[in-house]
């Protein structure tokens, strides 16, 4: 293979590859700022309350609803912020954080994730109903053989 081969190879690779970025960036960025309206708008905070009934069918609280329900909108790392800044404040119990990940590991970035795969040929509605019974029924099975703290043991 000679130098000029090698330099085409590495030129399509590097095209192409933006060309993902690119894509990426046009379903992603939207959805971000988007989110971020909600957010400070206290939409989010809303529709958290709404969720508190159907989030403690996997062993959650209403307080763990919003970090929940951003770690599924807007993906792991805000989720994750959010579990963190809620555990601090000791809006979170310990099961509660275990539980949040767990279902999140399974099921995150309902849109962006979603999207991504959709934008690769997969059907999004089937992808997203088999990610959600999956994570809604492991993360269900989880919080049975997690056993709620008792006050005492969320003092020490």
């Amino acid at each position: 293979m000679d130098i000029s081969t090698l330099l085409i190879i590495i030129g399509e690779g590097l095209t192409g590859a933006g060309r993902q970025v690119l894509q990426i960036a046009i379903i992603v960025i939207p959805l971000m700022v988007a989110m971020q309206f909600l957010e400070e708008l206290k939409i989010l905070e809303k529709v958290s309350r709404r969720l508190e009934k159907v989030v403690s069918v996997i062993g959650i609280s209403g307080a763990g609803a919003l970090p929940l329900l951003v770690g599924m909108t807007l993906g792991l790392a805000y989720g994750a912020g959010m579990i963190i800044k809620y555990g601090r404040d000791g809006k979170l119990t310990q099961r509660e954080m275990i539980l949040i990940i767990t279902f999140l590991s399974l099921n995150h970035s309902l849109f962006e994730d979603v999207l991504l795969f959709v934008a690769i040929g997969a059907q999004g509605t089937i992808l997203q109903i088999i990610r959600m019974v999956v994570a809604v029924s492991f993360t269900a099975a989880l919080a049975r053989f997690i056993k709620p703290e008792t006050d005492q043991q969320k003092e020490t």
